[in-house]
């Protein structure tokens, strides 16, 4: 009986603790493929000002800090399009999927995309430091060179996406400024244009100055006036009104009475045309076009102070740690495996032995 116990005792150990850590360790220390890690750390820096007097929050350029950034540049080289983006330029999956690897720890051939993404993401490591605002980035690969590798390829990438965060900035954030500035400036533009029309229409450059020549104009004709019926008066004591010099200074009278008519109804007239009509035209046209004119600035000073607040939040890609080039490989952690795997089957064997003990007990 006692040999009997001691027989299942013995098979019992053999089979749950033994066995597995036998297996383990042959396919570990004989099979498994080395893995060497390439690290390399990052962080965002953003040329903001320490304070800015023209508010541009509402309007999408905001002071958001790395922190955010760096968030979305995590997600991005977690993502499809980075897996893509280094299939592309290293043919990833083919040294993933190497025969020269062990099956166990090889990418399968016909794997799918989202098998050959999980296999990604099993090899690489990305972790954010809050304090520090920095991103640690580790890869593992079957070759050294070639971790270090994929992790050039992941920060030029990086790059190129942070220089996309920039053209952001400086283009789609700035388009509300850039419209704006373009409807002022046409505004502006249909003004003058009017201008231009009104002054060909009515052959003037400025009303104030065909006021100016009209109101001379008048002023001596009504002094020519004057000095006629003055002649008349000294005359009409010698001679009789049939006389030619009498009939002559009449008809001079009538000539400047109709020229001095029409110079006053150029001022004011009920037809429309009169120069206080067209004064009243010209001054409305030339409001218009001063204060689009200063709309135009304000909308271009605006303009070009976003662009300068633009350009203080340009983001940069600061490389901390370049990668690294593994000197021994690291993975598998071999005894780390064994140990753990001796000390998880020890714990089931006892457990077993227990359970077995106790039912023998009862039986």
């Amino acid at each position: 009986m006692k040999k009997t116990k001691f027989t299942m005792t013995r098979m019992l150990f053999l089979l749950v603790f033994v066995l597995p850590v036998a297996v383990v360790s042959i396919y570990y220390y004989t099979y498994a493929s080395d893995r060497y890690e390439s690290t390399a750390s990052i962080y965002i820096t953003e040329e903001a000002s320490q304070s800015s007097p023209f508010d541009l929050t509402l309007l999408g350029i905001t002071n958001t800090g790395s922190a955010r950034d760096i968030l979305v540049l995590k997600a991005f080289i977690m993502s499809p399009q980075m897996l893509k983006l280094l299939d592309d330029d290293l043919d990833l999956r083919k040294h993933f999927s190497d025969p020269n690897i062990d099956y166990i720890s090889r990418l399968a051939s016909d794997a799918s995309k989202e098998e050959f993404l999980n296999y990604y993401l099993s090899r690489i490591t990305v972790t954010f430091d809050d304090a520090a605002r920095l991103l640690s980035l580790s890869s593992q690969t079957f070759d050294r060179k070639f971790s270090q590798k994929v992790l050039d390829t992941i920060l030029k990438h990086s790059q190129t996406f942070i220089d996309k965060l920039n053209e952001n900035i400086s283009s789609s954030q700035l388009k509300f400024f850039e419209e704006e500035v373009k409807k002022s400036e046409d505004a502006l533009t249909a003004e003058k244009t009017k201008l231009r029309a009104f002054q060909k229409k009515y052959k003037i450059i400025s009303t104030s100055i065909a006021t100016k020549t009209i109101m001379t104009t008048v002023s001596s004709l009504e002094n020519q006036l004057a000095a006629k019926r003055s002649q008349l008066t000294s005359r009409l004591s010698v001679l009789s009104e049939q006389a030619p010099a009498i009939r002559r200074l009449r008809s001079d009278i009538d000539g400047l009475k109709t020229q001095l008519a029409s110079e006053n109804a150029r001022l004011t007239s009920e037809t429309g045309d009169s120069l206080s009509e067209l004064d009243s035209q010209f001054q409305d046209i030339r409001l218009l076009i001063e204060y689009k004119t200063l709309r135009y600035k304000a909308n271009l000073d605006a303009y070009e102070k976003a662009k300068a607040e633009a350009a203080r939040r340009l983001k940069f890609l600061t490389i901390v740690e370049p990668p690294t080039v593994a000197d021994e490989a690291l993975y598998p952690n071999r005894p780390y495996i064994i140990i753990t795997t001796a000390i998880i089957a020890l714990f089931l064997y006892f457990i077993l032995s227990i359970m077995v003990a106790t039912i023998r007990e009862h039986a």
